[in-house]
């Protein structure tokens, strides 16, 4: 006994140690099984195990909750046998193919629609299990819903659509780039503005090629300046900032800019601008032509602030005031200008309402830096607002002046003439009506014992010379006569003492009037007077003696110059279109010249043919007619042709015809 009692201890000691040492491990794995407790929950995994068969003999208790499938779904069934959808038939191809390998596999994806109805996307990964001799045992793996992700993926992909479908329809063109600088995507305008690149606009092409393949349709001076901009244009990408400039060879003009994401990416917007840069050479070729046309100008030019203050001006403008260009800048326009005039000048372009317009023209007067007073005719206008210009930096006034100074006193004086000239002439007017009874006395008396002589109440004449000299006495006495009549009513007419005093006038009855009075001059010149006077012809609103005057004068003048058995017609007619009076006379008469026309409507005018010469006349009667219709506000007209005749017209206007 005693020696079962020392051994017993010795015998029991390694085997208390061992378990010991066993719970203690024990102790240490639970622990650490409950430091990984819930992780799989927490990571949405669920862990899953396959026979050699690639049957699911087991899967973790997440799996109900994460896929809605009870357990008795998969268990003892492969996953072809599950009928997940499998949209992607060659990623399940070579997952088979794997499977049957026995080879390890990772984030195997697949879909399948879950008891409610909702698409589930699953990731799987899984590793082969063998035995001791190597032989298969099956599959044991974790499986991951990842829905969540791959519909946040397709939400990324829908915006970028949208988006790449936005920039594709916009007016600007663009391109992408990798943070490797391949070419990601390119709008279909993008590639269209760089046509000549465009087939190697593709995923994947480098930056640096696409920059050097452009480069060899823009325009440079020589193949170093290629290169350079080459360099520049790297540089430039590194550290995009601005707007690149491009001119190519088809006379285009690109602008591009470049702008880095944060991701690296480079996005590039390009656009034509060759309307806008032609545009802009085209201002500033017309600012060089206006700057060559200010400066050369022989005419003074001056260009003034909202204050007056001169800001530019030609040397033209200098020599007119006297001044050094550098004085005239440091000056106000008021400064040089006449005293009389400042008050006006301040109240049309610094008054109210002033900036509504200061496109004038007008004489002004100004001082020179001599002291002498200068007048110049001044043009002005507001200049346009200058691109670029910042608001409220006020309006300019281009001013154009010419020196008129020696033509105002030229005017002056001529003016001055004029007027004496006119005194004169109403005096010379008023010296004639008021010796038209002197003058008509004397020859009055001459006509009278002409026709007395002639008449021989006396007794008859024992040399019929007598009877000869009589006759051209009283002729000579007529035509005198008839000389100084035209001349005193001329004489009333410019001294403004004729004016007319209306009255209803039947056209009918003067008329016929006035033919009697000359149907014995018409009858020894062998000429008929005719007549057309329809009845019912409304009144004329005239003055009686001086219609009667315009009518003795055209029919004088038809007979006159109307060759023996010629004819002479007078009408009257109502216009159909003005509703005027028209009183027409025509002859069959040798005619006017066209050169003549405007010849024998001045005064003492007479025509220049041979036929005229010797038909005596005073050359006022047709410029008498001429005053007398203004007076009237008629219209007379004259049509001639040589060898043909002549027809004169006056037509009155429908204010001087008496209505019913």
């Amino acid at each position: 006994m005693a020696r079962a009692e020392s051994t017993q201890p010795f015998l029991e000691n390694p085997l208390v140690r061992e378990n010991r040492r066993l719970q203690e491990a024990l102790d240490r794995l639970q622990a650490q099984l409950q430091k990984t407790a819930g992780l799989e929950e927490l990571a949405g995994f669920w862990r899953w195990e396959m026979n050699a068969d690639l049957r699911f003999t087991w899967v973790s208790e997440e799996f109900t909750r994460l896929t809605g499938l009870p357990t008795a779904a998969v268990l003892g069934k492969s996953r072809a046998d599950m009928g997940a959808a499998r949209a992607n038939t060659a990623a399940w191809e070579r997952h088979q193919e794997v499977l049957a390998q026995r080879r390890p596999f990772r984030d195997y994806r697949y879909a399948y629609i879950d008891n409610a109805g909702a698409l589930r996307n699953i990731s799987v990964s899984g590793n082969p299990v063998f035995d001791a001799e190597r032989v298969f045992q099956g599959y044991h793996g974790t499986c991951r819903n990842i829905t969540a992700d791959v519909e946040a993926v397709d939400q990324a992909h829908e915006v970028t659509a949208r988006l790449l479908e936005a920039l594709e329809r916009s007016s600007d063109s663009f391109a992408l780039f990798s943070p490797e600088d391949r070419l990601m995507a390119s709008s279909a305008r993008h590639r269209a503005l760089f046509r000549e690149i465009a087939d190697q606009l593709v995923p994947g092409a480098h930056y640096e090629a696409l920059i050097r393949e452009n480069a060899r349709h823009l325009i440079f001076d020589n193949e170093a300046a290629r290169e350079a901009w080459i360099a520049g244009r790297l540089t430039y990408h590194r550290a995009p900032e601005g707007v690149l400039t491009m001119r190519r060879q088809d006379g285009r003009v690109i602008e591009s800019r470049e702008e880095r994401l944060p991701d690296g990416c480079t996005f590039i917007i390009a656009m034509d601008v060759t309307e806008r840069h032609r545009q802009q050479e085209d201002l500033a070729d017309n600012e060089a032509l206006f700057r060559l046309l200010f400066e050369r100008s022989p005419m003074g030019m001056a260009v003034v602030d909202e204050t007056g203050n001169y800001t530019r001006c030609n040397d033209a403008y200098c020599r007119f005031l006297g001044y050094a260009r550098e004085e005239l800048l440091g000056m106000n326009t008021l400064e040089v200008s006449h005293p009389e005039e400042i008050a006006a000048l301040q109240e049309r372009y610094f008054g109210d309402g002033a900036r509504e317009s200061a496109d004038h023209q007008f004489e002004r007067r100004y001082i020179t830096k001599e002291g002498r007073t200068v007048i110049g005719l001044m043009t002005t206008a507001l200049l346009p607002p200058i691109a670029g210009r910042e608001t409220g930096q006020g309006t300019n006034i281009i001013c154009q002046v010419i020196d008129v100074t020696e033509r105002v006193a030229t005017e002056d004086a001529l003016r001055l003439a004029k007027e004496d000239a006119e005194i004169a002439n109403r005096a010379k007017s008023d010296f004639l009506a008021n010796m038209s009874h002197e003058l008509r006395t004397p020859l009055n008396a001459i006509i009278g014992f002409s026709e007395v002589l002639l008449g021989q109440y006396f007794g008859p004449f024992d040399n019929p010379r007598y009877r000869e000299y009589a006759q051209d006495i009283r002729g000579s006495g007529m035509h005198l006569l008839e000389f100084i009549d035209d001349l005193l009513d001329l004489a009333k007419i410019e001294s403004g003492r004729l004016t007319p005093t209306d009255t209803d006038i039947d056209c009918a009855m003067l008329i016929d009037g006035i033919v009697r009075l000359l149907r014995e001059r018409a009858q020894a010149a062998e000429v008929q007077i005719t007549t057309d006077l329809p009845i019912g012809l409304p009144a004329l609103r005239a003055d009686t003696r001086m219609i009667k005057q315009i009518l003795m004068n055209l029919l004088s003048n038809a007979v006159k110059f109307t060759p023996r058995r010629g004819g002479v017609t007078i009408r009257t007619a109502l216009n159909a279109e003005t509703g005027g009076i028209d009183i027409t006379v025509s002859d069959t008469g040798i005619g006017i010249a066209p050169e003549d026309l405007p010849r024998i409507r001045r005064r003492f005018g007479r025509a220049t043919s041979i036929e005229t010469q010797h038909i005596q006349g005073t050359g006022l009667g047709l410029s008498i007619v001429d005053s007398l219709v203004d007076l009237h506000g008629a219209h007379f007209t004259i049509d001639s042709e040589l060898g043909k005749g002549t027809i004169a017209r006056v037509s009155f206007p429908p204010e001087r015809t008496v209505r019913g």
